[in-house]
């Protein structure tokens, strides 16, 4: 798990944001992490996005509101 200073320079995100990002996911049980630790000691439990339904693979994904798919996420978010 990469600390939070690689986190920032990979994702373009200030240190509050990637540390709210961590609280909602520790909240809704996708990664293990004390507020009190480092980020690098995160453990992920679950790396799919739940209840979305999948064509073939989780790439491919499923079409979104805007007529594409999944993938859009990633590359426009």
């Amino acid at each position: 798990m990469p600390n939070i200073k690689e986190l920032g320079r990979l994702s373009g995100r200030r240190p509050a944001e990637i540390i709210k990002g961590f609280k909602v996911l520790s909240a809704e049980h996708y990664i293990v992490w004390d507020v009190s630790t480092p980020i690098e000691t995160t453990i992920i439990i679950d790396n799919w996005e739940r209840n979305v339904p999948y064509e073939k693979t989780p790439q491919q994904g499923t079409e979104n509101g805007r007529g594409g798919t999944n993938i859009d996420y990633w590359l426009y978010h």
